[in-house]
């Protein structure tokens, strides 16, 4: 027996089909997910920042110790070489004396050398041994603080020899006075020995034969009191004389003129990199600590972030599924042959696709200052047939199902268009279903901060007919309110269910019935009413908005009961995004209802 349409539609409704979870959108497991996507790269990130700046810390100290190890280096050898100099210029000055050359080159005269060179060697000021010396080296006048010194200057002074050799080669050379000075060594330790050939000063220059030549020598022993000096007068590091160096000291050999080391002086040199090193990782360590422990609480905070989003997307979905599902089930369970009674099919919106929508603006005035305050959205939608269905034409069950299927997506498309017209409010009706989703007032946040739409700009209209009890709607109206978005009642006429509404801080203003302003000079009720309405709204604080507006004379009336915002045909009709552009830069004059007030 074959089976009818209802028969068909009862047997599918026994088996309703199961909402199926859509995929996380996080994957399955949003912690591993959250780690290794996101925790695991800032983590490495961390660690590979802080390990290039202590390495960048180490490079830069180093390079601070070497430096101040090579200026050490360099001052020590200044040090030195203006020891030497120094010594030069005293066995010069004494050398090229007339008296000293009449004393021991003319007639040798040891006493004269005794109180003269002896006592200054004695006294140890600019040096502690004096030596005269024939060219062959032998002592003709020693002496130095322990006593009288004879034999060969080489047996005292190894590097004497070669340096007499030197001192032949420049007097050949130059056939003038020249003066040797080197480090050596004698019984005592390192020494600075300088020599020079003696002859008086005069413009002839030497006039004295190799055979008759004497060498005057002056040495000063390289002694602590000697580095301490140094360390004082040349801002070096306090060195010591040692035969052994410490690896991590710095030195240098002194070496005689046979290129034989007579002596090392060594230091530890000053490392004011690691001072410096110290006190930067100090204050990188203080950084690094803020920065790892902004990261952790910002990681924390984007981490239940996203498993609330996630818990939210997935009861959304599974919460769509469901009604989808159910929805299907009811169509199905009660198809049958069409009657004319049939509420869905004889709808004003069957066959309507609420995503596909246009927006007009119909401005809002203040018609006391004489400007435009604001524009209410109203969306219209196209029929199969091509015919326009207008959202204020709707009844308004009608108009919140349409409301409710468009979504969020009307409110985004309108604070697009609106946002450049700065200073206008964009009042757009949701329904009370949208306004109880537990994720409407997270969606509008998100929707404002991805237009960069001010929350103080946007103002939701909700039709009070068909909003439930005041205890139920109220919360989710706080938290709107709360995060600046404006609240308006509209379709509002004064009565026993819409007076719960007038309690401060549930709305921001009412908008007044249009029935109820049309006609207000009909019968004295409606004037008395409307009266008490807008007075009702002054008590709790309750701006007034007068929507709808066909006539001149209603206009006037309501002026003189205090209101100020009015919108309606009289004063500019919906309009596209153009037109209402076109309007805000030359706006339309309002001053003959302005002055009929």
């Amino acid at each position: 027996m074959a089976k009818g349409p209802r028969q068909l539609a009862v047997q599918q409704s026994e088996e309703p089909a199961t909402p199926v979870a859509p995929p996380l959108p996080f994957g399955k497991k949003p912690l591993r997910t959250f780690a290794l996507v996101i925790g695991l790269p800032a983590f490495l990130l961390y660690v590979a920042s802080a390990s290039l700046v202590i390495f960048v810390l180490s490079m830069m100290a180093s390079e601070i110790n070497r430096l101040e190890d090579s200026r050490g280096i360099q001052s020590m050898h200044a040090a030195l070489d203006t020891f030497l100099n120094g010594l030069g210029d005293t066995v010069a000055g004494e050398g090229t004396w007339t008296e000293a050359y009449l004393n021991t080159v003319v007639k040798s005269d040891p006493a004269w050398m005794d109180t003269t060179w002896g006592a200054a060697a004695r006294r140890g000021l600019s040096y502690d041994t004096v030596l005269v010396t024939d060219q062959a080296g032998t002592i003709l006048f020693g002496e130095n603080n322990l006593g009288a010194i004879t034999g060969n200057i080489g047996i005292h002074f190894p590097a004497a020899r070669a340096m007499l050799r030197d001192l032949d080669r420049g007097i050949a050379a130059t056939g003038d006075a020249t003066v040797e000075s080197r480090f050596g060594a004698d019984q005592g330790g390192t020494v600075g020995l300088a020599a020079i050939s003696i002859h008086q000063s005069n413009s002839t220059g030497l006039s004295v034969s190799k055979q008759n030549r004497r060498i005057l020598w002056i040495a000063r022993h390289v002694t602590p009191s000697l580095l301490q000096d140094f360390a004082a007068r040349f801002q070096t590091p306090l060195a010591v004389l040692t035969a052994i160096v410490d690896p991590d000291s710095s030195s240098i050999d002194l070496t005689d003129a046979d290129g034989k080391v007579t002596g090392t002086v060594a230091w530890t040199p000053d490392r004011p990199g690691d001072i410096a090193f110290a006190h930067a990782l100090l204050i990188a360590s203080v950084v690094f600590f803020v920065i790892g422990l902004m990261l952790v609480i910002g990681l924390g905070l984007l981490r239940r972030a996203m498993l609330r989003r996630a818990t939210l997307e997935v009861a959304v979905a599974l919460g769509g599924t469901a009604a989808k599902a159910d929805e299907a089930s009811a169509t199905v369970s009660v198809a049958g042959p069409a009657s004319a009674e049939d509420p869905i099919l004889n709808s004003p919106i069957d066959g309507i696709t609420a995503s596909d929508f246009e927006v007009e603006y119909q401005p809002i005035f203040d018609l006391r200052a004489e400007t435009m305050i604001g524009v209410e959205a109203l969306l219209r939608w196209k029929k199969p047939d091509k015919t326009l269905v207008l959202q204020e034409t709707l009844p308004p069950a009608l108009c919140a199902a349409l409301l409710d299927r468009a979504g969020l997506i009307a409110i985004r498309h309108a604070v697009g268009e609106i946002a450049p017209l700065l200073g206008l409010v964009l009042t757009i009706a949701v329904s009370p279903a949208q306004l109880l989703s537990s994720v409407f007032a997270e969606k509008i946040a998100g929707t404002l901060g991805a237009t960069g739409f001010p929350a103080r700009r946007l103002q939701l209209s909700l039709d009070t007919t068909l909003l439930p009890a005041a205890e139920i709607i109220g919360p989710p109206i706080a938290g709107l309110r709360q995060s600046g978005v404006g609240i308006a009642l509209g379709n509002f006429a004064l009565g026993p269910q819409s007076v719960g509404y007038l309690t401060p801080g549930m709305a921001d203003r009412l908008r007044l019935a249009p029935s109820a302003v049309s006609g207000l000079d009909a019968t004295a009720a409606r004037h008395t009413l409307v009266e008490a309405t807008i007075a009702a709204a002054r008590a709790v604080d309750f701006a007034v908005t007068v929507p709808g507006i066909e006539r001149k004379q209603d206009a006037v009336r309501l002026l003189r009961l205090g209101c100020r915002e009015f919108q309606g045909n009289l004063l500019a009709g919906p309009m596209p995004i153009a037109a209402l552009t076109q309007l805000v830069l030359a706006p339309a004059r309002t001053t003959e209802v302005r002055r009929a007030g």
